[in-house]
């Protein structure tokens, strides 16, 4: 992550002439030879991983574009939605959420 909040994404250049070896475009490792001329993967699992990657970055770019923050009622801290903090968080960390759930407790006469 970048000061601004936007993704890194790390650029893994592939050469098509015959200079040197093909390289997987997730992880930038050497293809095999006998891999297809189309092939930019070296394995499933890497092109598997590689999409994720590019869709979570996405949503990350996505989130940081649109500004939407949201704030936890327990100590009011500020975060980015869908970027710091998932899209369906309520409170900032797991000690607020504890924190509230005894003050509700308290409340309502538990013990």
């Amino acid at each position: 992550m970048g000061r601004d909040g936007a993704p890194r994404l790390k650029l893994t250049v592939i050469t098509d002439d015959a200079s040197g070896p093909r390289l997987c475009r997730g992880c930038g490792g050497p293809l095999m030879p006998s891999a297809k001329s189309t092939a930019v993967f070296c394995e499933d699992a890497c092109r598997s991983r590689h999409w994720r990657r590019m869709r979570r970055a996405k949503a990350r770019t996505e989130a940081v574009k649109a500004g939407v923050t949201a704030s936890c009622p327990q100590c009011g801290a500020v975060w980015t939605v869908g970027v710091d903090r998932l899209v369906s968080a309520v409170y900032c960390s797991s000690a607020c959420r504890k924190r509230a759930w005894h003050t509700r407790r308290a409340q309502f006469g538990g013990v």
